[in-house]
């Protein structure tokens, strides 16, 4: 990872969308500042578009699609994206709804039986309002539990054939195909109408967390925030920048450098 303050100006000016995680990325121990809903609006004015990506549950990202000033929101890991029109939500599913519950409930009863043996998690208290996955907390409203048991419970989950990736608040479970960057190169082709030269050159992606790992592989302009260094032994693919400050002071820094270089054309 190089430092952010050496990002070039050609490459910062070129970026139309930015993509960001929230916890941990967004937000500080679960608060949004205002400073950094203050730089997403300013994005957003200078027509960059903002977009979520993000392992967080189906009703956190209406009020995310409906209340920030956001393009659209990417949902638990990519199960599906919201778009407001109007006052109405579009929802572009990943596959058919029906089938992603029908999978949720096959996940849970494979969660709760790893519950029985790592106690000390939890079910995450968004779970009922989760469409597609199954979260299990790990350091929200738990006793923070270790590297190892994380694993232990990724590793329960796999050996079902489950996928599974610890963001820094949550492990995410799901059965399906998707993921944070497969969800996020269908919404930007299919609903933003790019093409494979834009996705390499408009797009920028910025992440904390091991579950960012996919949308570190999958596109050029990738940022971490200053807090992922914890994270560095367990990320798979690091991104390519790393910002001078954490959490949300880090986005804040990306979107001054995006709009400095916007101005600068």
């Amino acid at each position: 990872m190089q430092a952010f303050a050496h990002c070039p100006v050609s490459t910062l000016s070129g970026v139309r969308y930015l993509l960001t995680d929230i916890d941990d990325t967004l937000t500080r121990e679960g608060r949004l500042n205002a400073s950094t809903l203050a730089a997403l609006e300013r994005l957003a004015a200078a027509d960059i578009k903002v977009i979520p990506v993000t392992g967080g549950c189906a009703g956190w990202c209406d009020h995310i699609a409906r209340a920030w000033p956001v393009a659209a929101v990417i949902g638990e890991n990519g199960a599906f994206a919201f778009q407001l029109q109007g006052q109405r939500i579009l929802t572009t599913w990943w596959e058919d709804e029906s089938r992603l519950r029908a999978r949720q409930r096959h996940v849970m009863t494979i969660a709760r039986q790893l519950l029985l043996n790592h106690p000390q998690a939890a079910l995450a208290q968004d779970q009922p309002f989760r469409f597609a996955d199954v979260a299990v907390d790990h350091c929200q409203a738990v006793t923070p539990l270790s590297q190892q048991e994380i694993q232990a419970i990724i590793t329960g989950f796999t050996a079902a054939g489950i996928q599974a990736r610890a963001s820094s608040i949550h492990i995410n479970a799901w059965q399906g195909e998707f993921d944070k960057a497969r969800m996020a190169v269908r919404v930007l082709t299919e609903t933003f109408g790019l093409d494979r030269m834009q996705l390499e050159n408009e797009v920028m992606y910025v992440g904390d967390a091991p579950n960012d790992a996919p949308m570190f592989a999958t596109f050029r302009h990738t940022a971490g925030v200053a807090n992922i260094l914890k994270h560095r032994a367990t990320l798979g693919w690091e991104p390519t920048w790393l910002t001078r400050h954490s959490h949300g002071a880090g986005v804040e820094e990306i979107a001054d450098a995006l709009l400095a270089a916007r101005n600068s054309i």
